[in-house]
């Protein structure tokens, strides 16, 4: 059962990501926001499960779907700073309002600006 649970918080997490991105890209600042505390919720939730959790979002950064790899790296960069950098940087790299976010990451990142995301 935990590992359907897993599973489950993961899909919805990616599931989330994108829905935030769709918001994001229309301009719907009340459906950005509503998926953004869903968002740090799903990420809380992983990461009570323990090292699996943990394991399970660091997972996500590999996801071919940008959006899903890009939230992802942004809520583990205190897990794994290097692998979640790399990934933020070529997605930094792409044109549009998900390279500007990625790009906006890495630099508060660098610059020691940095503020988690809520749900740690």
């Amino acid at each position: 059962m935990p590992d359907d649970k897993l599973a489950l918080l993961l899909k919805r997490f990616a599931l989330a990501a994108s829905a935030h991105h769709e918001a994001l890209e229309d301009m719907d600042e009340g459906r950005a926001n509503a998926q953004a505390r869903m968002i740090a919720g799903l990420h809380g939730a992983l990461l009570r499960l323990g090292p699996a959790g943990r394991d399970g979002l660091l997972a996500l950064i590999e996801s071919p779907n940008p959006v899903v790899a890009g939230m992802a790296a942004v809520y583990s960069l205190h897990l794994d700073p290097e692998r979640c950098l790399a990934v933020l940087r070529r997605i930094a790299a792409q044109p549009g309002l998900l390279g500007f976010r990625a790009a906006v990451a890495v630099e508060r990142w660098e610059t020691g600006d940095w503020t988690p995301p809520p749900g740690r």
